[in-house]
């Protein structure tokens, strides 16, 4: 199969960030993951890149050496983590951290990219919140400020870029089975209706990127059939 293009994907060593590092190169992109962990990939066409996201120097100094080796067309930026609880009961470390990785690293990756996809006049940059970017719920004051603030974000970057031809998506997801939970004091329901997998997010994501240049999707939101809990933990 020839190749699409080159992708960034951050979050690329579980979850959605490594379904759809998968599919792409199932689907014939270049994929450059970015990841703490590395990912559990081995394809000719993938590369892997150590990094923490809530280091933003750190991922500025790697964003800029990894663009003067290779070109990147697109984006799908997959990493994020939640924190759960009263607003009190997280320290203003925490606070910091979450809005670094949740937000602002979006931010900082899109300073890095913008400049040579606006020379080009093509990119896509897709970005996964959440359906707590739609509506907050109890104990969702930090994540839901960071998915608020994503969305906005997206939504300024799309009028900011359209002229250059660069077309910016978002992807909300509700609940998804993945590690996100693993740490978390709650769960998706066990029934299979109860959440969505990776691999039909990443489905989503590779249809965004294969949509005609002419149209922009701006915004997907994503459900499972039956909204259950499990509060009995997430591991």
């Amino acid at each position: 199969m020839a190749e699409r293009g080159s992708v960034l994907v951050t979050g690329a060593s579980s979850g959605i960030g490594l379904s759809t590092a998968q599919l792409l190169l199932e689907q014939g992109y270049r994929v450059c993951g970015i990841s703490r962990r590395p990912p559990p990939l081995e394809h000719e066409n993938f590369s892997a890149l150590g990094l923490d996201l809530e280091n933003l120097e750190a991922l500025g100094r790697a964003l800029k050496k990894l663009l003067a080796e290779r070109e990147i067309d697109c984006l799908v930026h997959a990493a994020g983590r939640g924190l759960f609880g009263s607003v009190e009961q997280f320290s203003i470390a925490q606070i910091e951290a979450s809005l670094r990785l949740n937000l602002a690293s979006a931010m900082v990756i899109c300073r890095a990219l913008l400049p040579g996809l606006r020379r080009r006049g093509d990119g896509r940059l897709v970005f996964i919140g959440s359906e707590s970017a739609l509506t907050a719920g109890r104990k969702g004051a930090l994540y839901s400020a960071a998915k608020f603030g994503l969305r906005g974000f997206c939504q300024a970057l799309r009028e900011d870029c359209a002229a250059d031809g660069i077309r910016v998506s978002l992807v909300n997801p509700g609940m998804v089975r993945s590690p996100f939970f693993d740490q978390l004091s709650f769960a998706p329901g066990p029934q299979p209706a109860n959440a969505i997998e990776t691999g039909d997010v990443a489905a989503v994501i590779g249809q965004i990127l294969q949509a005609s240049p002419d149209i922009v999707i701006d915004e997907i939101n994503l459900s499972p059939r039956i909204k259950s809990i499990d509060f009995g933990g997430g591991s």
